[in-house]
């Protein structure tokens, strides 16, 4: 047991080693999960890149304070026990070969001994690579396509911020195929950001034929005006239905949906692309009754 603390002693620079190389490792994947999360545009990319930080920060601190607990130990915990001292082992190998020297049988116990050792620290650094089995999750975020649910409504994700106070954050439809005999309800989800609205902002909906001419449109408060943009709390959802009402009634054809805010006084707030609407990721088939 003596010659085991004074090998932990002697040779603890080892494991301060092994610490300082996982606490790099893991503060450049932390950095790295956090660069990914800020440019993230979907919401299940951030939640994929905050886990994956917070795994990696969490690992910066096991092995800090795997080191600290080394550091402490050999430096003040295992030199004042009693069965440790700076001349024992001098003492534990002359009873053996006290009065026999054919007798040196100790000399291969203190061998195997710090053999098996090395075998139980080094599982610190192999069992460190196990967390990147998250990585593959962002391969399952390729979809702010349109989807379509049994009974043919159409919805879909996408992350388009207006100002700092509101993103667009997803859209549904009834179906991909509408006719103009009625209005097209649009039901828009909104995000409130960390910033205010400066105004009560009125919400447009466009649909736009192939050739360019605006063929439906409805604009209006958020809500029917019950939830006002000056209201809205960061981090809530805002569910808002606008029915779009047909121009031309005699259309067939492709179309597609712009969407913004603006306010009559002051015009359109810009996107986080200098764009004055945002165009949802779906195209309509428009038939005439």
């Amino acid at each position: 047991m003596t010659i085991l603390l004074q090998w932990l002693v002697e040779h603890a620079w080892i494991f301060y080693a092994a610490c300082a190389i996982g606490v790099i490792v893991y503060v450049v994947r932390a950095f790295a999960a956090q660069r990914e999360r800020n440019l993230a545009m979907f919401t299940l990319e951030r939640d994929t890149a905050t886990a994956r930080v917070i795994q990696a920060w969490a690992m910066v601190l096991i092995f800090v304070a795997i080191g600290t607990a080394l550091f402490v130990s050999a430096t003040f915990i295992l030199p004042s026990l009693p069965i440790y001292g700076q001349g024992t082992p001098l003492p534990t190998s002359t009873p053996a070969a006290g009065v026999e020297p054919p007798t040196p049988s100790v000399t291969p116990t203190p061998s195997p001994t710090p053999k098996p050792l090395m075998p139980t620290f080094t599982p610190l650094t192999t069992t460190v690579p196990v967390p990147p089995p998250p990585q593959p999750e962002p391969t399952e975020t390729p979809t702010p396509e349109p989807t379509e649910t049994p009974g043919g409504a159409v919805s879909g994700e996408l992350y388009v911020r207006f100002g700092d106070f509101a993103a667009l954050v997803g859209y549904s439809l009834p179906a991909a195929e509408v006719t103009t005999a009625q209005p097209l309800p649009l039901t828009l989800y909104w995000r409130a950001l960390e910033g205010t609205s400066p105004a009560n902002y009125l919400v447009f909906t466009h649909l736009y034929a192939e050739d360019g001419r605006l063929i439906a449109q409805h604009d209006g408060a958020p809500v029917d005006g019950t939830r006002p943009t000056t209201g809205w709390t960061p981090g809530e959802t805002i569910v808002d239905l606008h029915p779009m009402a047909f121009y031309d009634t005699a259309y067939n054809g492709p179309a597609t949906i712009w969407v913004g805010l603006y306010d009559p006084g002051t015009g359109r707030v810009l996107t986080e692309t200098g764009s004055d609407h945002a165009v949802l990721p779906v195209v309509l088939s428009i038939t005439s009754p």
